[in-house]
């Protein structure tokens, strides 16, 4: 599945993803990582971790419906995500 990073740098054809809580400079973030080809990338940042599930069953929705072996999924930021 093809995923574009939330700061738009990266488009990656994804095949598993997972969320990694991490700490950067002392504030916590809900990353959602990324793996394809040999690489694990940040696809996101997210300020809970209520957010990036919400943003993991966003894209489970969009490969559900997906109708099209090329569409992307663009990366929303953490203010966009409605719980």
């Amino acid at each position: 599945m093809w995923i574009r990073t939330q700061n738009k740098y990266i488009l990656a054809n994804v095949n598993s993803i997972r969320i990694c809580k991490c700490d950067i400079d002392g504030d916590v973030y809900y990353s959602i990582h990324g793996h394809y080809d040999r690489y694990e990338q940040s696809l996101g940042y997210y300020s809970t971790k209520e957010k990036a599930l919400s943003v993991l069953d966003e894209i489970q929705r969009f490969i559900y419906h997906i109708d099209n072996l090329y569409a992307t999924f663009q990366m929303p930021q953490d203010e966009e995500v409605e719980l």
